[in-house]
């Protein structure tokens, strides 16, 4: 019996909603544990209407992925939830550590400390591949259809955020743009 990658969509008690929901949970923990840092990460008052347009588009599609993973089982026993799971974790604690050393960072200094030392993006990075950990997981088609275009809108907001950067923290920040990746091994 093979897998289908379009799989039924029917609510699951164990679904992909489980690890889906969870990501977004340890932002809104993060934000309400450190309220100034939920307010640095927060702003947008300096996005453009281009910006604005990208951060809407990014959200309605990070909406749609957690609704639509209420509908999505996992296929828990398959070597690709295995897959997925592994990834899945992995993305789980960088994205925790991710939000960790944002916390400690300086608040008028951009994150350099801790992962910030290897990736420019960590949360984005993490939360990017803990959801495609959880396309594999389910082997849902129907997530990865809407991950790529979520992860393409967001991809806009990091080149808007760092040009804001440089704006806000200047040589400093291109310094550090130079010496560390976007998203880990990928500038």
């Amino acid at each position: 019996m093979g897998i289908s990658f379009f799989t039924t969509l029917e609510p699951s008690l164990v679904g992909a909603w489980i690890p889906s929901f969870a990501m977004v949970l340890i932002q809104f923990v993060y934000m309400f544990i450190y309220k100034e840092v939920g307010r640095r990460a927060t702003d947008t008052s300096w996005y453009g209407a281009e910006d604005r347009r990208n951060a809407i588009i990014s959200t309605l599609l990070q909406v749609v992925l957690l609704i639509l993973s209420v509908f999505v089982p996992l296929k828990a026993g398959t070597v690709w939830f295995w897959i997925g799971s592994v990834i899945y974790v992995a993305a789980f604690a960088g994205f925790i550590k991710a939000f960790y050393d944002y916390a400690a960072a300086s608040v008028d200094k951009a994150a350099q400390g801790g992962i910030y030392r290897l990736s420019r993006n960590p949360m984005y990075l993490f939360f990017f591949l803990g959801m495609a950990g959880v396309c594999i997981a389910s082997v849902s088609l129907w997530l990865l259809i809407v991950l790529v275009p979520f992860v393409l809108y967001n991809h806009l907001l990091v080149l808007s955020e760092e040009r804001y950067c440089e704006q806000i923290y200047g040589q400093e920040y291109l310094e550090y743009k130079h010496k560390t990746p976007r998203y880990f091994l990928f500038k």
